[in-house]
């Protein structure tokens, strides 16, 4: 689970709770911008991990993981284990970055053969995933440029804004029905400030304290199976 905190965030449990109480509908629909808005060469160099293909880097794996996190969260890990199942299409883009080769951008369609909370029979959903290091999610600085993550269903969809990574506030905003149905057309919002001290890590240490404890070697929250299906997303699409 190393480095996976975003999992760990009171607000990834709220949202994922509103999922699986079937508060926006089935979700048919997930996407996801992560961008970080660099110049690239001024910012990173060559030699820094992000731009260098020899230490790992790229935005897919720095960045695109976050954007997969929620994907996988919303479509996969809301299900229960018999019911999950990886993608069964997924299409993929980037655009390499002309000094060393890492992709400094990447765009991911992936169809689930599953819907989520109920993963009703015959139906798909897809998501895109989106990284880009020169091409900023929110170039104001303000959540002015809309939300980050948008995990879309058949009543309505949740909206969060904030990095990918460290989203500090959500949305309900269910869909207009001209038959009165309750709650037709309201937005719900919900705050989730984090400290800029710990900027939302204890969490995660939180919950490897807890399987310490217990003598596991597996998190629920992360289990292998669905951190292997993710790595062969990425391998994919890569």
């Amino acid at each position: 689970m190393e480095a996976m905190w975003t999992r760990f965030l009171p607000i990834t449990k709220d949202v994922m709770n509103e999922i699986c109480r079937g508060t926006v509908g089935e979700v048919l629909r997930v996407l996801v911008d992560t961008g970080f808005g660099d110049e690239v060469e001024k910012t990173w160099g060559t030699e820094h991990r992000m731009p260098n293909k020899a230490l790992a880097g790229g935005a897919l794996l720095d960045l695109g993981i976050y954007s997969l996190t929620w994907i996988f969260l919303s479509l996969y890990h809301v299900l229960p284990m018999p019911q999950r199942k990886p993608p069964t299409a997924i299409a993929a883009q980037m655009t390499l970055n002309y000094l060393t080769g890492a992709d400094e951008a990447s765009s991911i369609l992936l169809t689930f053969p599953t819907t989520a909370p109920n993963n009703i029979a015959d139906w798909k959903s897809q998501a895109v995933a989106l990284t880009n290091l020169r091409v900023s999610t929110d170039p104001g600085g303000q959540n002015s440029a809309g939300p980050s993550i948008r995990i879309q269903g058949t009543r309505g969809e949740v909206q969060l804004d904030g990095p990918s990574f460290r989203p500090e506030r959500y949305r309900i905003i269910l869909r207009h029905d001209n038959t009165q149905v309750e709650g037709s057309g309201s937005v719900r919002e919900v705050n989730h400030p984090i400290s800029p001290d710990i900027k939302g890590m204890y969490w995660e240490a939180d919950e490897v304290g807890r399987c310490l404890r217990d003598g596991k070697i597996e998190s629920k929250l992360l289990p292998w199976d669905e951190m292997t299906a993710v790595m062969n997303v990425m391998d994919e699409a890569r």
